[in-house]
């Protein structure tokens, strides 16, 4: 089967055959349309024929990291104050209330447990990939020069950010 073409990179938010055929074709995630797993074509088909249609992924490629919205800003925000000491973290904001943060596939599990905090892993695990429900990415799992997946922090890295951004939200 021949790939989607992406008629420019990187695909915009509102652009939803560019953002499966990245999904499907960049980062090589499974796509979940309706009851089963489909390519990137198949799935853009479908979102064609019923736009109200979900687009969901398994987190084998990823760890994510679910946590309340205030929450993840703070944390993604102390991402950024690090420097080049850990990667960007792919993140997205759900209409919800939440943030997803993807982190390095089978490397957030000193997280499950922690107050407030979700963890959703392995081929088991599931989130919805915008354009579903009002989801938004608010940083890319790509790189914006070329069609490549990002480099993706351990979750462990996030533990000592996730302490800070918990103590700085109970001391303001």
């Amino acid at each position: 089967m021949t790939p989607l073409q992406v008629p420019r990179w990187p695909p915009v938010s509102r652009d939803v055959a560019g953002l499966v055929s990245a999904y499907g074709d960049v980062l090589a995630w499974p796509l979940i349309v309706g009851s089963g797993i489909v390519s990137a074509h198949r799935a853009v088909s479908l979102l064609r024929e019923s736009p109200g249609l979900d687009v969901h992924t398994t987190c084998s490629a990823f760890d994510a990291v679910i946590v309340p919205a205030a929450l993840g800003s703070d944390l993604l925000v102390l991402v950024d104050r690090r420097g080049q000491s850990l990667p960007a973290i792919p993140s997205l904001a759900y209409g919800s209330g939440e943030k997803v943060l993807l982190v390095a596939p089978g490397t957030a599990a000193s997280l499950v447990g922690v107050a407030g905090v979700r963890v959703e892993s392995g081929p088991g695990g599931r989130i919805a990939l915008p354009p579903s429900g009002g989801s938004r990415w608010d940083t890319w799992p790509w790189t914006l020069t070329e069609p490549r997946p990002v480099a993706m922090s351990d979750g462990i890295d996030l533990m000592p950010l996730l302490r800070t951004a918990m103590a700085t939200a109970l001391a303001g």
